[in-house]
């Protein structure tokens, strides 16, 4: 169990972020940032894969190779949080981090979180828990750093 320093939350799904603070163990949860996924995490409608003629026939498909766009949507989105989270690292914002994220976003945002900020990591989740309300939330949380 954490006594002393400051604890950050990150709650996040691919879409949305945010982060709670709790400055001392015991204190209430202070939201200090929330981020959603912008204009520029979008992809373009016109941003089609390339198309190429069938080998026999008339059709026509597209060239994707598996890629999926809103993958790349939310990939590129999560970058900016574990940016974000990376920056407060370096300036010693948290001492301690507890993530909460469904199973695809906690693994993007554990290959994307710096070394010295996933040094930090205290306690994950696999679920999402952006929509819960703020004393069940602090109890989730909590209950992960016991």
């Amino acid at each position: 169990m954490l006594q002393v320093g400051t604890t950050w939350f990150l709650v996040a799904d691919g879409r949305r972020a945010k982060v709670l603070t709790e400055p001392r163990r015991g204190a209430d949860l202070q939201q200090s940032w929330a981020m959603e996924i912008s204009e520029d995490d979008l992809y373009d409608p016109q941003d089609r894969p390339p198309r190429s003629f069938d080998s026999a026939g008339a059709g026509r498909h597209a060239m994707d190779g598996g890629r999926n766009l809103h993958e790349a949507e939310e990939e590129k989105f999560l970058k900016r949080v574990a940016d974000r989270v990376t920056d407060a690292e370096r300036r010693n914002d948290f001492d301690h981090l507890v993530v909460a994220a469904p199973p695809r976003a906690l693994g993007l945002l554990r290959s994307l979180l710096s070394d010295a900020a996933q040094a930090r990591v205290r306690a994950e989740t696999p679920k999402d828990l952006l929509d819960e309300d703020a004393p069940k939330l602090r109890e989730r949380l909590t209950d992960l750093l016991r």
